[in-house]
Formats: C-alpha cells, sequence, structure tokens
C-alpha cells in the first residue's frame, strides 16, 4: 500500500486537521532530531543542538500520517502524537518563529534522511503554503487561507518534490530544459521558501506538496 505524505496539526493528542496555512517570516533549519519530550524536541543543526517547542498550531508533514489519522479516527480515538512520527536519527526542517527566546516550532517536515539535514539552510525571508491561482513565466500566485500572495520567479528558482522527477526527465530525452510554467499549474498545492528583496518576494525554492487533479 502507497503510504501517504500528509499535513496534520500536532499535540500531544490534537485532532488533526488538514489545513493549509501559510508562516510568513518564519525562520527554517534543517538537522537531525535528538530527542523528543512531551511539548518539545531537540535538532543537531550543522553540531548545535536547538529546541522547539510544538503546540495544537504546529503543523506536520510526514509520510504515513494520513493513514496514521485514518486509523485513529475509526478507533475513536482523538488524535495521533507528533512523537510517532518525529523521532530520534530522523532527519527534519523545522519551520519556526522566535518568541522571546523560545524557537516556536510553525512546521515539521519529517522523514528526511539525517545526512540531508545535516546542513544548515535558513531564510532571510521565509515560507508560505497554498494552492496556485496563477503562474507565468516570472511569477507565481498561491492562495494561502485568505490571502493571494505573489511571487517573483526566475532561472536561478529551484522547483522539487511530487511528480518533478518525471517531468524532468521528460524535457530531458526530448533534449529541452522545461520551463517553470511546465513544472508548476494552476491548483498545485506548494510551500514557498522566498527571500524579500527590494520589497518583493522572490522565490527561492518551490517545493510541490500535490500536484492538481
Amino acid at each position: 500500500m502507497k503510504h501517504l505524505v500528509a499535513v496534520v496539526a500536532v499535540a500531544l493528542v490534537a485532532s488533526l486537521v488538514f489545513a493549509p496555512v501559510a508562516s510568513a517570516q518564519t525562520k527554517w533549519v534543517r538537522g537531525t532530531v535528538v530527542s523528543v519530550a512531551s511539548d518539545t524536541f531537540v535538532v543537531k543543526v550543522a553540531g548545535k543542538d536547538m529546541t522547539f517547542k510544538v503546540d495544537k498550531a504546529t503543523q506536520l508533514e510526514a509520510r504515513g500520517a494520513g493513514s496514521a489519522m485514518r486509523e485513529s479516527e475509526l478507533k475513536g480515538a482523538p488524535g495521533v502524537k507528533f512523537a510517532e512520527f518525529v523521532k530520534p536519527g530522523v532527519g527534519v526542517e523545522v519551520h519556526y518563529k522566535d518568541m522571546a527566546g523560545v524557537l516556536m516550532a510553525t512546521e515539521i517536515r519529517s522523514g528526511l534522511s539525517p545526512a540531508e539535514g545535516a546542513a544548515v539552510a535558513e531564510t532571510a525571508g521565509g515560507g508560505a503554503r497554498g494552492t496556485i491561482s496563477a503562474v507565468t513565466g516570472s511569477s507565481v500566485t498561491i492562495k494561502s487561507g485568505d490571502q493571494e500572495l505573489v511571487f517573483s520567479v526566475d532561472p536561478k528558482t529551484l522547483v522539487v518534490g511530487q511528480g518533478m522527477g518525471t517531468i524532468n526527465q521528460k524535457f530531458k530525452d526530448q533534449g529541452k530544459s522545461p520551463a517553470i510554467t511546465d513544472l508548476l499549474k494552476v491548483n498545485d498545492s506548494v510551500y514557498i521558501y522566498f527571500k524579500d528583496e527590494a520589497g518583493a518576494k522572490r522565490a527561492s525554492q518551490i517545493r510541490v506538496l500535490a500536484k492538481a487533479r
């Protein structure tokens, strides 16, 4: 059976909610989980331990989370614990806000390889999740909650995630390189990492979470 990558709300025992959330102006890092407690977890990032706190607003993206949610609902249970998907030794990407010295995790992407998670990556801008409402050769617009956000794109913008390998291979076989409009379509679900440059939001990486059906 194919495992699903789902985005769910997490907490000690929280009800799971599939809800796109914009996390503009957050920072993010990649690292390897060292330990997990009831509402905190420690991640080693470039040799440094960082402690993050989670609450009911924290979003989790993890393979198998959707199946676990359905099984929990069938059993009448209130939800699943984030510790079932965020475990010591697992690579994670954590989006967070520094709240008076407390690093509050707004989103956790779990299941990365420890090798991938060894490198630190932190933005001066932030990230936003949403559904593409428009895409051109120079910009991508997403609907995130009740907001419409526009991001500029250029040849340096990296597009990764679901379906990208197949599309890139198709163009490679033809001796061509895909344009941004070949990779992204309206109604694709994406997470955009961006940097603020001269008053505009430039997409540095676009991660496709689900292709439009």
